[in-house]
């Protein structure tokens, strides 16, 4: 029998009081939804994320696999045929200066994708 799982849901308008629930997202499951974005980040701010990872996305391959085991077994995964659809590319810390800067170097980042 499935066992039925639901993604951790993270309030921006309730942070920092979500912030625990955050870092419990980050740590137990790699990902997290964000409700109430819209009330705290302006649209053209998602606009232009949203912008910036598509752009990463659509570099060629050959660069994409040059973000390799940011955590061991980890960095690019292009899509496969059993997952035509995912993509993934591996970040450890965004919050650490010196990961920020391997993963930009990683894919030669643009100064507006940095």
């Amino acid at each position: 029998m499935a066992t039925k799982c639901s993604i951790p849901a993270i309030d921006l308008q309730d942070f920092p009081n979500q912030l625990s629930k955050l870092i419990s997202a980050c740590e137990e499951w790699g990902c997290f939804r964000l409700f109430n974005h819209h009330e705290v980040l302006p649209l053209t701010l998602i606009s232009e994320m949203k912008a910036v990872v598509r752009s990463l996305f659509d570099l060629p391959a050959e660069i994409k696999r040059q973000n390799t085991d940011v955590i061991n077994g980890s960095g690019y995964m292009g899509p496969k045929v059993n997952n035509p659809v995912y993509e993934a590319l591996g970040f450890h810390d965004m919050s650490s200066l010196h990961d920020v800067d391997s993963f930009c170097s990683q894919l030669d980042a643009s100064p507006d994708q940095r």
